[in-house]
């Protein structure tokens, strides 16, 4: 089952680049490369925490991921290269799955919360209106390590 992809985000990334650029008309190859970023942008920041934490499927490209931990390509970046733009359950190590089910999967969860907290800090930004760097993903790993712990204490009980 596909937890999230970035095609599912691609006409509101689209429609807010157009907005912001003052762009009608027919977009260039460049333009659409980068709106596949930002569509993407939210799902790659989460899959380098995954990445990071050694949480990745047994499927996942060995390669890629050390190019993610080298900081050599962004998780956005392995997002599109490696997974077509989708993150699927079998991205995720078994034992984690329940966590990312209920942080980040299901509705009530406060991933889309934490990202909007460390990454969408000016109001007037859109949504779809940024690609995270370094400090935008140590912000937002804190919130998600927190959250798994927080997580892996309430399985203890």
């Amino acid at each position: 089952m596909a937890l999230d992809r970035a095609d599912w985000h691609w006409d509101s990334a689209e429609q807010d680049f157009r907005e912001v650029n003052h762009i009608t008309g027919e977009l260039t190859q460049e333009q659409a490369n980068l709106i596949w970023l930002l569509a993407a942008n939210h799902i790659g920041l989460f899959v380098q925490w995954v990445i990071d934490r050694g949480f990745e499927g047994v499927e996942a490209d060995l390669q890629g991921c050390e190019l993610v931990r080298a900081r050599k390509i962004s998780g956005t970046e392995y997002l599109m290269t490696y997974c077509d733009g989708k993150l699927w359950e079998s991205d995720i190590r078994e034992d984690v799955l329940p966590f990312v089910m209920a942080y980040y999967y299901d509705e009530s969860g406060e991933y889309l919360t934490h990202y909007a907290d460390c990454c969408l800090d000016d109001d007037d930004k859109p949504c779809y209106g940024v690609i995270s760097g370094e400090e935008d993903y140590l912000r937002l790993k804190e919130k998600i390590d927190a959250a798994y712990e927080h997580f892996l204490s309430g399985k203890a009980q």
